[in-house]
């Protein structure tokens, strides 16, 4: 008994030595939860303090915040904030994608997963030469379209389209093309209204409507032109085909403009200004501002119809814990 007595006083007194010992706990964590520490991310990443905000978000991101995550797929993706980094980029973007590609498509988050799922079929498209991922367009294809149906993303019908006007991944088919070109355009989507335009205005793969194809080049120009960022193609191709056309084409084309969301100035007022360029065939550039990831979410059903509908409210706060609504099957809707 007595050497057992020794022993453990030996014991205890060598674990005195060492210094104070934590019996039973663990460190505590850095932040209260992962919403405050998304909060304290994104309050440290608009004051410029990166080596603050990295970690915070990391570790809400970790944790399921989808804000987190989308945040930081985009600094990756943009390289404005943070170096650019695509294989970083595409692994947030493919969080968001494997965690919520089931989510119902009228949630207030569809908007921001459609964005994951765009970004994904960006990257397949183009590869991702740092983690070599090879480009795979029937994979992007296959993003952009679940993108496109399911969540009914504007940027993802565009994109899907262009892939079906060049046969890049898919069965070339100009019908479908236009398809989903004239859903991209009635959201408004600058970019594919300008194609549709284009197409409508030559008479190229379709038969050519020039009043309506300057129309819709038109309102992209507007649409670009109001946001600040006009590609140069779109105002290129807008001045080529307002010099182009007669009074007649665009009288009609003004007329027009109402029903496609445009007529913020008449065509005519502007003709004087327009110079005829060269001929501009279907654009090759990329309207995708942010590059994202790609390859190994999962696409649901290219059946699925798509529950988001020109006009809808803008997507709710995304500072959400894990978890968030990623419970039950997806609900089908009307695609438009």
């Amino acid at each position: 008994m007595r050497t057992c007595n020794k022993l453990a006083f030996s014991a205890v007194a060598a674990l005195m030595m060492l210094g104070p010992v934590a019996v039973g706990a663990d460190d505590p964590p850095p932040f209260a939860s992962a919403t405050e520490a998304y909060r304290q991310g994104v309050s440290a990443l608009n004051t410029g303090r990166t080596a603050v905000a990295l970690p915070a978000l990391e570790y809400a991101a970790k944790r399921g915040v989808l804000g987190a995550q989308l945040k930081l797929a985009r600094a990756y993706a943009a390289g404005r904030d943070v170096p650019k980094d695509d294989a970083k980029a595409f692994s947030y973007f493919q969080q968001i994608a494997d965690q919520y590609a089931d989510i119902s498509a009228s949630s207030p988050i569809g908007n921001y997963v459609g964005e994951a799922f765009v970004a994904l079929g960006q990257y397949s498209l183009d590869g991702v030469p740092a983690m070599s991922l090879q480009p795979n367009p029937a994979y992007a294809a296959d993003l952009f379209r679940h993108a496109a149906s399911y969540f009914g993303n504007a940027e993802a019908q565009y994109q899907l389209a262009r892939l079906y006007l060049t046969g890049d991944g898919v069965e070339k088919n100009p019908g479908l093309a236009v398809n989903w070109l004239a859903m991209a355009a009635k959201k408004q989507h600058a970019a594919a209204q300008a194609t549709l335009g284009e197409l409508l205005w030559r008479g190229e793969e379709v038969r050519q409507r020039r009043a309506r194809g300057l129309a819709l080049i038109t309102v992209a120009h507007e649409n670009a032109a109001a946001g600040g960022k006009e590609p140069q193609w779109i105002g290129d191709l807008y001045q080529e085909a307002l010099a182009k056309s007669d009074s007649e084409t665009r009288k009609e084309a003004d007329a027009l403009l109402p029903e496609l969301g445009g007529g913020h100035k008449a065509t005519a007022a502007a003709v004087a200004k327009a110079e005829p360029s060269e001929p501009i065939m279907l654009p090759a550039e990329k309207a995708l501002e942010h590059v994202a990831p790609t390859a190994s979410a999962t696409p649901a059903s290219a059946g699925a119809a798509s529950a988001r509908q020109a006009g809808a409210p803008p997507p709710a706060p995304i500072g959400l814990s894990v978890g968030f609504g990623v419970t039950g099957a997806a609900e089908p809707g009307i695609k438009r």
